[in-house]
């Protein structure tokens, strides 16, 4: 009787120990109104690239995606742990500009990389790619702004790569 309890408590128990998934973060995603950026989801799963749901490098998941906050459109970027816990949630939704949630890459040393394109409101042709470091905490480093001012010529990435050296590259 002890070992059938022992069994049953096991089974019970399985699916608190499961690891977090890619599968976890895009159905996290969807129903909490978050959408993924339809263009890089290819990304998702292949390693050492950016994309909209990631593993991390301590087992935990990061998503990034369009939301709404507020009355705010803009990108909503979501932390858990291992253990399928929220530690930590930023949303990007400036004033002046509309925000478009593109991807997360982690480099070697545990610093995340989010990428995400600025619209100006005013002018819907001036873009620009906003990219922001922050460590597992959630602490942002820094948050800058590439862009060019050259005519017809709009700063983006097409996908974002960990080169083997662990230094990103972008495309």
């Amino acid at each position: 009787m002890k070992k059938l309890l022992l069994v049953l408590i096991t089974f019970s128990n399985i699916n608190y120990f499961a690891q977090i998934t890619l599968e976890d973060g895009k159905s996290w995603a969807k129903e909490n109104g978050i959408t993924l950026h339809s263009d890089l989801t290819s990304y998702i799963g292949k390693a050492d690239f950016g994309a909209p749901v990631i593993i991390t490098r301590d087992a935990g998941l990061m998503i990034i995606g369009e939301y709404s906050e507020g009355g705010s459109k803009g990108a909503k970027v979501i932390f858990f742990n291992e253990n399928k816990e929220l530690i930590w949630s930023h949303f990007f939704g400036a004033k002046n500009d509309n925000t478009e949630a593109q991807s997360i890459i982690e480099d070697r040393t545990g610093y995340f990389y989010i990428f995400m394109e600025a619209h100006n409101k005013l002018d819907d042709t001036d873009t620009r790619e906003r990219v922001v470091k922050v460590n597992s905490r959630g602490e942002i480093q820094w948050d800058y702004a590439l862009e060019e001012k050259e005519e017809h010529y709009h700063r983006h990435c097409t996908y974002v790569k960990l080169n083997e050296d662990g230094k990103r590259s972008e495309e």
